[in-house]
């Protein structure tokens, strides 16, 4: 497998596949004909991972605006097409050939597998699939995939009345996995917690996937379940699949793609994410802005290829903007050591300014002045925090929780 090679022999196939992928794209495909012209390059031009910063950063909205010079002039049908709107409601359609597809799959199975998790055990599902009508408040809340061995359990029905229900179809099933998003499993977790039950089967790992896992999720569901989160990134362009080894650490894979940190200025190991297609040949992306940042876990090491990340922060739009300018993130930080929170949004919508909303847990004591300290203690002390309590915080279209919303 490509994890078990060392950094040198993985950016040395890496930097081989590169030149096999960029040469294909000067012969086939019409956006990159164009643009290597215009730039002046040839593939003999690139044949190294640094070589990549010959060529400017894609966007989303270049592959919308000109999708059909993506595709190769010799084009087979694809195998799939994947269709995505994404957290910036932009729609995206991207074509996919049969071995990216199988191999992101199989990159799942190998990140379950590292975690105890053997192909084809028994996991139970929960993400934004609707399984059922939003009003239809009767049991069964799941469906059975038998070719996975896989629960699907709806993550729009579960509230108290339904909890028991959810219960007892997942002691009947006995998985042992939990995968899906964060929000989801956690609001799983704080049902066990309210109901003043515990789990009637022992998982022995939650995989949590396309949200941001912030802390305060990862401590509670880790304390219900008694077992490790082990969060993965993949995107919907297939183009980057990274996840966390046993001390926390995103590793990509080498295999799907090449993935490169631009680190912004005035910071040392936070940047911009990007990533660029090795195996798909249906629409081949080169340094393509994925819209997320990213943090490196040890800056001494290369930037681009498949560098370990400490943390991946979300969408840019996801930090919050003190009064002098400065963008901060993962703000979840502000909740360690606070009681009493079942859950928080911080909604911005001028700098040096936020409401967080809370829902309170009513078994447990909250102290607002201690959130407050944190909050300065992260985002400055000229920073003005309001509280807003309500009764729980709306998912969004596609089912996924948001911890920070930028009113623009």
């Amino acid at each position: 497998m490509a994890r078990e090679l060392s950094t040198a022999e993985k950016r040395a196939s890496q930097e081989e596949r590169l030149h096999q992928m960029v040469t294909y794209c000067y012969d086939q495909i019409p956006y990159y004909q164009k643009l290597f012209s215009e730039h002046g390059l040839r593939p003999s031009d690139i044949t190294q991972i640094e070589d990549l910063k010959k060529l400017p950063v894609l966007n989303k909205r270049t592959i919308i605006e000109q999708d059909r010079n993506f595709r190769p002039k010799d084009s087979a049908k694809p195998f799939m097409i994947q269709r995505t709107s994404g957290s910036t409601g932009t729609p995206l359609a991207l074509q996919v050939d049969e071995r990216t597809y199988k191999l992101a799959m199989a990159l799942l199975v190998e990140h379950e597998e590292r975690h105890g998790v053997a192909f084809g055990a028994r996991r139970a599902t929960f993400a934004g699939r609707m399984l059922k009508l939003a009003d239809d408040m009767r049991p069964p809340f799941s469906r059975f995939n038998r070719s996975e061995n896989q629960r699907l359990f709806s993550s729009y029905h579960i509230n108290d009345e339904t909890f028991p229900h959810y219960r007892n179809e997942l002691d009947n099933f006995q998985p042992e996995e939990l995968i899906g998003y964060p929000s989801a499993i956690y609001d799983l977790a704080i049902h066990y917690l309210k109901s003043g039950c515990k789990p009637g089967f022992q998982p022995k790992v939650v995989i949590t996937n396309s949200e941001t896992l912030l802390l305060w999720q990862r401590e509670k569901i880790e304390s219900v379940f008694e077992c490790a989160v082990c969060d993965y990134y993949g995107t919907a362009e297939y183009v980057m699949f990274a996840g966390q080894d046993k001390t926390g650490i995103y590793q990509p894979n080498s295999v799907i793609g090449i993935t490169e940190v631009q680190i912004d200025s005035g910071s040392q190991d936070t940047g911009r994410l990007l990533a660029t297609s090795l195996t798909n040949r249906q629409m081949p992306l080169l340094r393509y802005n994925l819209g997320d940042t990213a943090t490196l876990a040890d800056t001494s090491e290369e930037n681009s290829g498949t560098p370990g990340l400490k943390s991946i922060n979300g969408r840019i739009d996801d930090y919050i903007e003190t009064i002098d300018g400065r963008l901060i993130g993962r703000i979840d930080h502000i909740f360690k050591g606070v009681d009493g929170v079942l859950e928080a949004q911080v909604v911005q919508s001028q700098p040096g300014y936020a409401t967080v909303k809370l829902v309170k847990d009513s078994a447990a004591e909250f102290n607002e002045n201690i959130l407050i300290t944190n909050c300065k203690q992260r985002l400055g002390d000229d920073f003005q925090v309001a509280f807003e309590y309500v009764p729980e915080i709306p998912r969004g279209r596609n089912g996924k929780f948001r911890s920070v919303v930028r009113e623009k």
